[in-house]
């Protein structure tokens, strides 16, 4: 009876190790997959109704039969838009209340705008602060994209939550 036990038992712890050896241990693997961009760039301040109406790539074209009202509404749509406020998140670049943060703020301000000219600089002060901050985005993924690429040019960067332009269409 012990005799059995035992070759029970070491038939078992055989093949166990046999066993595993024949498996590959697990991996825990996780592929990150990129976003689209949720704004074609490229599109950006055109009417989407004459870039249809352009001849493609491969000479192809595309008609389109509609009212010809569809058109002046969504002009009319952007047109009233211009002037709205939503949340979004802007590029803080500058903070500082020293005796010459005017100045500096201003210096900072100014050196962005002739280096990014396609986007807006908001200079404002609030008690003691004066402050420079860069951008109007709608998501912080598209503001984390402006912060990693101006981030060893200025001292210090980071984003803030703040009621944003609508931009542009």
């Amino acid at each position: 009876m012990k005799k059995t036990v035992f070759l029970i038992l070491l038939f078992m712890t055989s093949s166990l190790l046999v066993y595993s050896q024949e498996t590959e241990p697990v991996r825990d693997t996780v592929v990150v997959a990129p976003k689209p961009p949720l704004l074609d760039s490229t599109l950006l301040n055109k009417n989407i109704f004459s870039v249809l109406k352009e001849t493609g790539p491969s000479m192809n074209r595309v008609t389109i039969d509609q009212n010809p009202n569809i058109e002046s509404l969504l002009q009319r749509h952007i047109t009233n838009s211009a002037g709205r406020k939503i949340t979004g998140y802007r590029v803080r670049i500058f903070f500082d209340n020293k005796q010459d943060a005017r100045n500096k703020s201003e210096a900072i301000a100014g050196q962005f705008a002739s280096q990014f000219p396609e986007i807006r600089v908001y200079s404002t002060y609030e008690k003691p602060f004066f402050k420079v901050t860069v951008g109007d985005f709608r998501t912080k993924s598209e503001a984390m994209q402006l912060l990693r690429k101006i981030e060893g040019e200025y001292r210090s960067v980071f984003l803030v939550k703040e009621t944003i332009n609508y931009p542009a269409i």
